[in-house]
């Protein structure tokens, strides 16, 4: 047991030291470590193999698609100067200093209903101009959108994972709720915080880029730039529907099998919701006369998207590598001897599977399925203990992750700064929710 542990970390090691020192391509070291890892841990060569195209097919079956369309819509909000005039409107409503509360709280609210991965695509082209518009770094608004947007996903119901935890723990949903609300924002103010005092003079080449791209666009001739004028409302559509409709299936009884449901039902999916967020999107360059370009944007959202969607497989493959060990099962029986860590051991347990496996999802449900037979022998309520699972599975986020990589090419940022900032922010987010539970214990709750 202690032999596979000590082999999983030496992999996630020399994974870390060969992006990082070596400079090796992300794609070649995490597909070589899913490859190596797979077969000295004896699952063997041919299976090892198919685990490997599995994973890379599973994680890109359902955002591939996804990532491109996403992609095409910020495309479009460029061209069609959108994502200038939302990021006007945001600063105008919450002032250049609120910009990260502003980001963190948007994240908080729109990744209860929403992927965190369909969330960020779809917002990356305000960050954008809201970073050149500020003039701030990319990642100090990239970040505090994801604090808000993971600890939703982490700790909120209706999302799966959450969900998950309180069937396996057999919690009072409504108490749940309302211990998790409160830990997320805690743990959500601790990201923000994190990203204000070190992230904010974190600049990247990107930034520069994004600059001379801006500063191009306002030196078009004057009938370019009046074309592109138009209403913020008509620009937040394509964002803001996809949303609205992946929500309504979160939070509807679907069920129930009636017409309303099974339309509802097929459009809420996150590939058909962000498909029409894209039609949208496409016919506001139809209606400004603009058809002409549209293939163009779609070649454009394409190409940019193609590394990201492939370091995504990989990232994925490797996960799917990990959990084919069984490490995490392991890890889970060795905690299972440690009964007096007590109020820390939810917590432990969901980080250290975190850190191994890069899934929230199997740190969740991991964590939960071991802790749900021995939920009465500890020392909190099963809500807390739904709360500290919670807190555990997003500390902490490193190269196994695939956000990690979603980040490393969306906005080209080298993976030593993501382990300086990315990787720390998740850590101090979840010490903050762990710091919101100790209060609610203080406090009799």
């Amino acid at each position: 047991m202690l032999l596979n542990l000590s082999i999983l970390v030496f992999f996630l090691l020399v994974l870390i030291i060969a992006i990082s020192r070596w400079k090796i391509h992300p794609f070649i070291v995490l597909i070589l470590i899913a490859l190596g890892l797979g077969m000295t841990m004896g699952i063997g060569g041919v299976q090892t193999v198919d685990v490997v195209l599995k994973g890379f097919s599973e994680t890109l079956r359902w955002i591939a698609i996804i990532i491109i369309l996403g992609a095409f819509i910020g495309e479009v909000l460029q061209e069609t100067g959108g994502a200038v005039r939302i990021s006007e409107g945001v600063i105008k409503s919450v002032g250049e200093k609120k910009l990260p509360w502003a980001m963190g709280i948007t994240g908080y609210i729109v990744s209860i209903p929403v992927f965190v991965d369909v969330a960020y695509i779809l917002l990356q082209p305000v960050i954008e101009s809201l970073a050149v518009k500020s003039r701030k770094p990319v990642l100090f608004l990239g970040l505090s959108l994801a604090a808000g947007l993971t600890v939703a996903h982490t700790l909120i119901p209706p999302t799966p994972g959450p969900m998950a935890v309180a069937s396996l723990l057999g919690v009072n949903m409504g108490r749940m709720l309302l211990i998790n609300l409160f830990v997320a924002v805690f743990a959500m103010a601790g990201g923000v915080l994190f990203v204000q005092y070190f992230v904010k003079n974190t600049w990247l080449k990107y930034d520069e880029k994004l600059r001379h791209e801006f500063e191009d666009q306002n030196q078009e001739p004057a009938e370019e730039v009046e074309a592109k004028s138009g209403e913020v409302i008509f620009d937040v559509l394509p964002i803001l529907v996809p949303i609205i409709l992946i929500g309504a299936g979160s939070f509807l009884d679907l069920e129930k099998e009636t017409v309303f449901t099974g339309i509802m039902s097929f459009i809420s999916m996150p590939f058909i919701a962000v498909f029409i967020g894209a039609f949208i999107a496409g016919c506001q360059l139809l209606f400004k006369g603009r058809k002409k370009v549209i293939n163009k944007l779609v070649e454009q959202a394409i190409l940019k998207s193609a590394l990201v969607i492939m370091i995504t497989g990989a990232g994925g493959s490797l996960g799917f590598v990990i959990k084919e060990t069984g490490i995490q099962n392991e890890i889970v029986e060795v905690f299972s001897h440690f009964p007096f860590l007590g109020i820390l051991l939810p917590f432990v347990v969901a980080s250290i599977l975190t850190i191994s496996t890069g899934s929230i999802t199997v740190s969740l449900v991991g964590t939960a399925s071991m802790l749900g037979p021995m939920i009465n022998s500890l020392p909190v309520s099963p809500e807390m203990v739904a709360a500290l699972i919670g807190c555990g599975a997003f500390c902490v986020f490193h190269a196994n992750s695939s956000f990690f990589w979603l980040l490393n090419r969306l906005h080209e940022v080298p993976p030593p700064t993501l382990y300086r900032t990315y990787t720390l922010q998740s850590l101090v987010m979840g010490l903050s929710g762990l710091l919101a539970v100790f209060l609610l214990q203080l406090f009799g709750l």
